[in-house]
């Protein structure tokens, strides 16, 4: 009988790299997709990809690894061995580089997470390190070795921020799929979205983000922006209850989000209405509306949009806000809450002394809750010529000619933006550094970043505040060089 088989051509010889995965669904599935497209990249075959359940001893290829240990073997193995040092904390990764113990003559670059967003966070430093910074290819002739000659590492790591991520009103998130995969890449963890109304398609936006990696939380007002309403009156407070109350019922009730953020009657320069301070107003206004949400959805996470150009020295009211609401500030000093290098939105704060001391007041209240802010120095909107309040929409489905026109348009604004971050970062990592010595129970900064075409491109600046976030501790050379990874245009 004809002996029939199949054979395969090899048209490049020597040897290659195979990947050995843990998981291939939701976060885990995009962290294995990175590390496949950056290695692909580099390299002149199609790279075979098999689940953890393959043997591996005496493995004729190099190896990749990805996983935890719990969903990959040979990532349990390497963690035992002590090559691995995954950090117990949530989101914590290891990766290392070296000769394989299961195979002479055979390498084996291993990413470990402690959870699924750990294995994503170390995929995406290792594709924005050691593809993007340490080493960059440079022509055909040297596709291969970037990863055949990759010298031996071992790191770990983990974030010291716990919430990290971006505001934005939605409708000028262009492409959702983009822009959420962008924050991933960028080790972000949390997307406040604020719109009149929910958009049509939010559930999928939500389900997007959770596959990434990332919170969604959904922002509306208490007040902000309804005309008449005065929140000394109890009267007006009443209603405003009833509204806040009917608005999360009807709209928001049923969505798998994460939480929801709201604003009310703060952005304005009026510390008091008469002899009772705005802060005193506004405290017992949001305990007793909060009050009414939390006894219907006792489990909901509420963040509190606060802007500091009308408390001030009343910060103070504040330690009476119940616990489980927790204070996001705004305008609260120089950069990172400030748009413009040197520009405050209160003379009393006009300084970034000024700024750390204030803020660390602030991160001190009620015990040392939760801590949170609104940085920004990134692109906004465009309020005079375009912004209109919106009914029922589509969220980010442009077409992709649509958004690079529009960046074209706009990238002038972001040069400029980069450029003031690029002048003050070392005071942007002051300040952080010394919010996390505060000791606050957690940190929450979500960049506003607005009509930019961040799903088209990460901009320098943006990219630096991620890291400046994920480790303000890090040496700010480092971290410039981070943002300027060649990885985030490698991938857009």
């Amino acid at each position: 009988m004809t002996d029939i088989s199949t054979k395969f051509n090899r048209r490049y010889e020597g040897i290659r790299w195979r990947l050995v995965f843990g998981r291939y669904d939701t976060v885990q599935q995009f962290a294995v997709d990175e590390l496949q497209r950056m290695t692909q990249t580099h390299v002149p075959y199609v790279i075979e990809a098999s689940p953890a359940d393959v043997e591996i001893e005496g493995h004729e290829d190099h190896l990749l690894l990805c996983g935890t240990a719990e969903d990959n073997r040979w990532i349990r193995q390497l963690q035992e061995q002590g090559v691995l040092d995954i950090p117990s904390r949530p989101e914590g990764y290891a990766i290392a580089c070296l000769d394989s113990p299961w195979s002479d003559g055979k390498r084996v670059i291993a990413v470990g997470g402690r959870d699924a967003r750990g294995v994503l966070y170390g995929v995406e430093y290792f594709n924005t390190v050691k593809f993007g910074v340490d080493r960059v290819q440079d022509g055909p002739s040297t596709i291969r070795r970037l990863l055949d000659d990759m010298p031996d590492f071992r790191e770990s790591d983990h974030p010291r921020i716990e919430d990290r991520g971006l505001w934005s009103w939605g409708y000028t998130i262009y492409d959702y799929r983009r822009y959420i995969d962008n924050m991933a890449r960028l080790r972000m963890n949390m997307l406040t979205i604020w719109n009149d109304c929910p958009p049509i398609n939010i559930a999928d936006v939500i389900a997007y983000a959770h596959s990434r990696g990332v919170r969604v939380v959904m922002g509306f007002h208490w007040g902000w922006g309804m005309e008449g309403l005065d929140l000394a009156d109890p009267s007006h407070v009443e209603y405003l209850k009833q509204h806040v109350l009917d608005t999360y019922e009807n709209h928001y009730a049923g969505l798998d989000h994460d939480g929801i953020y709201f604003q009310t009657l703060t952005e304005h320069h009026d510390t008091a209405k008469g002899e009772v301070s705005t802060a005193r107003i506004v405290c017992d206004m949001v305990n007793k509306v909060g009050a009414a949400m939390l006894e219907r959805y006792p489990k909901l996470k509420i963040q509190f949009g606060l802007h500091a150009t009308s408390i001030l020295d009343h910060y103070t009211e504040f330690e009476d806000l119940d616990r489980r609401i927790a204070i996001v500030w705004e305008d609260a000093g120089v950069i990172p809450y400030t748009y413009e290098y040197g520009v405050a939105r209160s003379v009393e704060l006009d300084s970034i002394e000024a700024t750390i001391e204030y803020s660390k007041k602030l991160a001190a209240l009620r015990n040392k809750a939760t801590f949170g802010l609104v940085p920004k120095g990134f692109s906004d909107l465009l309020w005079d010529t375009e912004f209109e309040n919106h009914g029922p929409f589509i969220l980010g489905e442009r077409s992709r000619r649509f958004i690079r026109n529009r960046l074209g348009r706009r990238q002038a604004m972001w040069d400029m933006r980069c450029g003031f971050w690029m002048a003050c970062y070392n005071e942007a990592i002051r300040f952080f550094r010394e919010m996390l010595a505060v000791g606050s129970e957690s940190i929450t900064a979500t960049a506003l970043c607005e009509d930019g075409m961040f799903a088209e491109a990460i901009q320098p600046s943006i990219a630096l505040f991620g890291h400046i976030l994920w480790d303000p501790t890090m040496d700010a050379r480092d971290l410039v060089r981070m943002a300027h990874s060649s990885y985030y245009a490698e991938v857009q």
